[in-house]
């Protein structure tokens, strides 16, 4: 047998211990088929939780009246794939976390440098094909992120309190719209191209024990560069409408600092650096600043109550158009806040707007947990 000389076998070793050492249970992507649909995907629980309550009951009539109860629908969910990545454990008590991927590509595509993020906190990724930004958003790529989460329900041992939501680009701001219109599903959230405003047309404010939970149990990630514009400026306004709404943000990270995640120019992307620093701020429990101001609540009611009554004046001194207009707006900001007090003012200022008896009971936002 024939031995190696000294110099050949410690130059032999040296090469083996430099050569980067892929773990044998290194856990890849893979694209499966979903079978059940997620019963919060369904046609009136999407309008119900996307929309204000005005809008939404005129949507509900409408769709009643012409029979499409079941009009928001991706179809044969046989024909849809998703790609899903487990990791090689759970977390340490043996259950999963989920973080639901909205891709702005036509083709979700997952990107490896979160492989050691995604591994270290035992969170499966899934994502849904056929979702890009070129789909539209209500009748694709909301209904197929529930989706995506009821397989993972149905397959997985998942914690309930590490369900995650995140995009890219155009899959960022629906991320933010997920969370906050399913807050009893979605736990934490990381905004990093643009954001929406709580409280206008694309992002209503949702009913009491939504904004509750969005104060308590929700964890609120945003990541920008002020060389992200306009994102940059729509993140500041979407911050200080949280404010508004006492709603604590978990963290800011502001990757034009020195050592932050990235600079340059465009978009900022999920870095695995970036998605690391997230899942650390989610899974860190809440500190005394993340809870709402002392009054902050009191405050947010007076305002809606003073709006009110500013409509009110405005009918009564004869100005029944810009009450009307005023009301549209007063219904994406607070419409689930005073439900019965705008219920009973829009039928004030419009009695045909309702069809009884199917109008909303006063008292009853018909948003339902689940």
């Amino acid at each position: 047998m024939a031995v190696m000389p000294r110099a050949g076998a410690l130059l032999a070793a040296s090469v083996l211990l430099c050569v980067p050492q892929i773990p044998a249970h290194a856990a890849e992507p893979d694209r499966i088929t979903p079978i059940d649909p997620s019963p919060l995907a369904t046609t009136m629980q999407l309008v119900e939780r996307q929309f204000s309550p005005l809008e939404a009951f005129q949507i509900q009539r409408k769709l009643r009246t012409l029979g499409l109860v079941d009009a928001i629908d991706v179809g044969d969910l046989s024909t849809e794939r998703f790609l899903v990545r487990v990791p090689a454990k759970p977390g340490f008590d043996g259950r999963y976390g989920l973080l639901v991927f909205i891709d702005p590509r036509k083709q979700a595509r997952f990107d490896f440098q979160w492989n050691n993020a995604l591994d270290e906190h035992g969170v499966i990724l899934i994502g849904a094909d056929n979702a890009g930004d070129d789909t539209s958003a209500l009748e694709r790529r909301i209904p197929l992120a529930l989706h995506a989460y009821e397989y993972a329900r149905r397959t997985y041992n998942l914690d309930p309190d590490r369900i995650y939501v995140a995009g890219a680009e155009g899959g960022s701001r629906l991320a933010q719209r997920l969370a906050f219109a399913y807050p009893d599903i979605f736990t934490g959230m990381v905004v990093n191209s643009g954001a929406v405003e709580l409280g206008a047309q694309a992002l209503p404010a949702p009913a009491p024990e939504s904004l509750q939970r969005l104060r308590t149990h929700s964890r609120l990630v945003f990541a920008t560069g002020a060389w992200d514009q306009p994102a940059f400026s729509e993140q500041q306004r979407a911050l200080k409408s949280l404010r508004d709404y006492c709603v604590p943000i978990a963290h800011v990270f502001d990757l034009t600092e020195k050592g932050q995640v990235t600079t340059g120019q465009g978009h900022a992307a999920l870095s695995g650096r970036l998605l690391a620093n997230v899942l650390r701020e989610w899974e860190t429990p809440r500190g005394e600043d993340q809870h709402p101001s002392p009054g902050c609540e009191e405050a947010l009611q007076r305002t809606a109550t003073v709006e009110l009554g500013r409509i009110r004046q405005l009918d009564a001194g004869g100005d029944h158009a810009g009450a009307l207009k005023a009301l549209a707006i007063f219904d994406h900001a607070y419409g689930r806040i005073l439900f019965d007090e705008e219920v009973a003012l829009a039928k004030r200022l419009n009695p045909e707007f309702f069809d009884e008896p199917t109008a909303p009971a006063a008292g009853s936002p018909g948003q339902e947990a689940h």
